[in-house]
């Protein structure tokens, strides 16, 4: 899975993937096109846990999952972290478990594509 960063700001931002590690397969300036992945390197990219992209620039990230789970990708700045600047991704398993993920809390809030969609009835387990 590939993940690409923008900063149009003019401060630098870092991103952090909790509990695993990505690649940083590239970081540069201006606006990131389709074209530029024949720039990724994909040969001996850094194993990281947190990125740091530029001001006016974008990094991309190549995650390779070993298992199953919900992984949480977010912003290091705690500001914009309250606000909503992660994103989450999901492994899913064949199986239900709660060892691999728990249920969505209660009192969680949705939004964007999910927000009218009804929420995953929990798991209790076996």
């Amino acid at each position: 899975m590939f993940s690409t960063s923008f900063n149009h700001e003019r401060s630098f931002q870092s991103w952090h993937l909790d509990g695993y590690s990505f690649f940083a397969v590239a970081v540069e300036p201006g606006t990131w096109t389709p074209e530029k992945r024949k720039n990724y390197n994909l040969l001996d990219a850094v194993s990281r846990h947190t990125i740091q992209v530029y001001p006016k620039c974008w990094a991309a990230i190549l995650l390779t999952f070993d298992n199953c789970g919900m992984w949480n990708i977010r912003s290091e700045n705690s500001e914009r972290r309250y606000l909503g600047q992660q994103l989450y991704a999901s492994v899913l398993s064949p199986e239900k478990s709660l060892r691999d993920e728990y249920n969505m809390p209660e009192s969680s809030l949705q939004c964007g594509l999910v927000k009218d969609k009804p929420k995953i009835n929990p798991y209790a387990g076996a």
